[in-house]
């Protein structure tokens, strides 16, 4: 994995820890008199947008990832062999969806997380519209459909 791919899911990581400890912090400190501070039109749009048009939103997206046998398998032997101290993960490596063949996919990693790192094991592509998953082979860059991704992974 180069170091430019992992400095991209290192900042990944560090920017939705912040949106996360951010989002917490407004819904659990705002005044019954203060208004909900107002969101910049760009920033919504580009949040709300792919959402809108998905058939396949992004928490369906992270499910049909997560219920793989793979990932349940990669994550069970994470948590096993760390002690609990390290655990299995998908993040959005980036919030824009990717376009291939003309279609926007969500872009997730699978990552073994800790405490000090987070370390990418696989990069996946979910359809927006029907939910296909494609695995992209982190050396050639090379989009492969769940199946074929499967049988090179036995090779």
């Amino acid at each position: 994995m180069t170091s430019s791919r992992k400095s991209a899911i290192a900042g990944t990581v560090a920017g939705l820890l912040v949106a996360g400890a951010g989002a917490w912090y407004a819904s659990n400190h705002r005044s019954e008199a203060a208004p909900a501070p107002a969101m910049a039109p760009s920033a919504l749009a580009v949040v709300a947008a792919p959402a809108a048009k998905a058939a396949v939103s992004r928490e369906q997206a992270v499910a049909k990832l997560m219920a793989l046998p793979e990932l349940k398998r990669w994550a069970e032997n994470i948590e096993q062999r760390s002690s609990g101290t390290r655990h299995g993960a998908l993040l959005e490596t980036d919030p824009a969806p990717r376009d291939v063949n003309g279609k926007p996919h969500y872009q997730l990693s699978f990552v073994e997380n800790g405490d000090d790192m987070a370390q990418s094991l696989a990069s996946f592509l979910v359809s927006h519209a029907s939910g296909e998953i494609l695995v992209e082979d982190d050396t050639s860059g090379e989009l492969l459909p769940l199946d074929q991704w499967r049988k090179k992974q036995k090779d």
